[in-house]
């Protein structure tokens, strides 16, 4: 089995999208597109292996509200730049409310979350074309993520790897491999050791959540790439330039 995980301390699902296989037989190319969590804790020790494979740009899928409280170690004129898509879902605060709210159940807290994805579909098309873009018109090698890199970073994972022909059972196996490298969000211990057990529905990777996606993408459109073009608005010759720049 390919090792995707690149092992850093502040960050624990820093991974690479290289090497899935096409419909048609093509596959993306190593060391290209990376996913990964929150990387606001990066030691000095990260920064030199995230500079050493070659990151040219940092998408930040996190809110503006996520993005104060936990700064990037990156900006727009550093090395890797920083581009902020701004996405505004359940972030580090709304967890902690919802968390906290009385008599809240896990069970409750997995439907919400299936209802998130169901979202996705339907919210942030601007800010989704706007990933694609940077991806197909950007500075590569690129590595994109959100607060766990599950949810944001998950759907964006699932348009990018649907729009190259990435099957999506292999899709759902790459969203899974994050309950193998997620190690919890990096906030206050407290909240993190009190409410660790009934957080596990907002933490961990179900095939339940990808799926409500999957569904609700295929209820109108037979492809990723009909989506795509039909409800982000992106052209056949970006797609084009998306798949030269990323497929081999």
């Amino acid at each position: 089995m390919i090792d995707r995980h690149i092992n850093l301390i502040g960050a624990s699902n820093f991974r690479d999208l290289g090497g899935y296989e096409t419909e048609d037989g093509m596959r993306l190319k190593y060391g290209v597109i990376y996913r990964s969590d929150n990387l606001s804790h990066l030691t000095d020790i990260d920064l030199k292996k995230i500079n050493e494979i070659g990151i040219k740009t940092v998408c930040d899928l996190r809110s503006d509200n996520e993005l104060d409280e936990f700064p990037s170690p990156f900006s727009g004129n550093s090395i890797p730049a920083l581009k902020h898509i701004p996405i505004k879902t359940l972030g580090t605060k709304d967890l902690r409310e919802l968390s906290t709210k009385d008599g809240v159940t896990s069970e409750e807290m997995a439907k919400e979350m299936q209802h998130h994805y169901i979202l996705y579909v339907h919210q942030h098309k601007k800010k989704y074309r706007d990933f694609i873009n940077l991806i197909a018109f950007g500075e590569i090698p690129l590595v994109f993520h959100c607060f766990a890199g599950k949810d944001r970073t998950g759907f964006g994972a699932l348009l990018f790897l649907g729009l190259l022909g990435v099957k999506k059972e292999i899709i759902v196996e790459d969203y899974l491999l994050t309950n193998k490298f997620f190690k919890g969000p990096i906030v206050t211990e407290e909240w993190r050791d009190t409410a660790s057990e009934k957080l596990k529905p907002l933490f961990e990777a179900r095939v339940d959540y990808i799926n409500a996606a999957f569904k609700e993408i295929y209820s109108t459109h037979e492809t990723i790439e009909d989506f795509v073009i039909e409800e982000l608005k992106l052209n056949s010759d970006t797609i084009n330039i998306l798949k030269s720049k990323i497929l081999e």
